[in-house]
This record gives structure tokens, C-alpha cells and sequence, in this order.
């Protein structure tokens, strides 16, 4: 199934049920800007848990992204420099016990296995994508900008509120 638009944005998934661990469903997950999917190759992973974590409302940029005017009118690499100092400060700031900044953090688990990280900004009317990989797969690796989109907030929304209606019978299963 295709979410959105690949061409701008757009969230590649599918679930194959031969793929089962347990009692979760494995399949693909995969983040598609400017029309390049990440990850490059297919990748197995656990979509339950990934669609559960990205429509989390504590934690998810993804499904409520946050608006920061300042931010968002950033050039794209400065853009993506700050937000990755912002998540992972004890890698990029001078303050190793500096707080970790998760506002604009969409955890795609499948793609972040890989080594890609999406952050998820608005400005209110428009929403932001922007996604790096580390140069290492390890959780140590240095974040590097590829790409970013800027779409509106509607053509966002269908994207999110169609992910959501193909993956409705997870997000909304009562907690065990």
C-alpha cells in the first residue's frame, strides 16, 4: 500500500502475514521523499510496533507535528543540522548532559534500523520533512542530511489519515 504522493511524500508499507513473529506481523515500512524510498533495498521489520510508534500521541512528530515558524523557514541542511543537535545533543553539542529535544522526531523504526531518521516540522499551514542517514548503521554514527520536502498541511493529513485507516485494526486493538 502507498500513502501519499511518492513523488513528494509518501509512506510505502505492507504486511505479510507468512512473515510472523510471535504473535506481530512483519512486513515493510518504508519513507518516500522527493521520490526516493528509504531505505534503498527492502527491509523486513516489525510494522505493528513501527505504525503504533509513529501514531503515538506522547512521543511522534509523525502523527502531530509540531510548529515552529522560526525553525521551519531554516535552509534545509541548517535545518537538519540544528534538529539533529536538538534530538541527539550528547553527539553534536559542546553539553554531553544537554536534554534530548524529541519534538520533531518521526520514529519510522524500520527505515531508522537502516541508519535514515525523519524529522517532521510545520509552520502552521505547510509541513516539513527532512531525512538523514548515519554514516555508520551503529547508534553512535554521524547523522548526515540527504533530502527534504515541504508539503501542505492537507496533502500531509491524507497522507497520515490513510496510513492510519490501513493500519485502523492495530491502532485501535484494546492494550493487552
Amino acid at each position: 500500500m502507498i500513502a501519499g504522493n511518492p513523488d513528494t511524500f509518501a509512506v510505502i508499507t505492507e504486511k505479510v502475514a507468512n512473515w510472523r513473529t510471535d504473535k506481530n506481523v512483519s512486513g515493510m515500512l518504508h519513507v518516500c521523499i522527493n521520490g526516493v524510498a528509504y531505505p534503498r533495498k527492502p527491509r523486513a521489520t516489525d510494522v505493528e510496533n513501527d505504525i503504533l510508534r509513529l501514531y503515538d500521541e506522547q512521543t511522534s512528530a509523525f502523527s502531530h507535528p509540531k510548529v515552529s515558524r522560526k525553525l521551519f523557514g531554516m535552509k534545509g541542511k541548517k535545518l537538519f543540522k540544528k534538529l539533529r543537535e536538538m534530538r541527539f545533543p550528547q553527539y553534536y553539542s559542546s553539553d554531553k548532559a544537554a536534554d534530548e529535544d524529541r519534538r520533531f522526531d518521526a520514529v519510522f523504526i524500520g527505515p531508522a534500523t537502516a541508519g535514515y531518521h525523519v524529522f517532521v516540522i510545520s509552520d502552521g499551514q505547510s509541513v516539513r520533512l527532512l531525512i538523514g542517514r548515519r554514516k555508520k548503521k551503529k547508534h553512535g554514527g554521524k547523522l548526515r542530511y540527504l533530502n527534504d520536502v515541504i508539503i501542505t498541511a492537507e496533502e500531509y493529513q491524507r497522507t497520515v489519515s490513510r496510513l492510519y485507516l490501513f493500519y485502523k485494526g492495530i491502532l485501535e486493538a484494546p492494550a493487552e
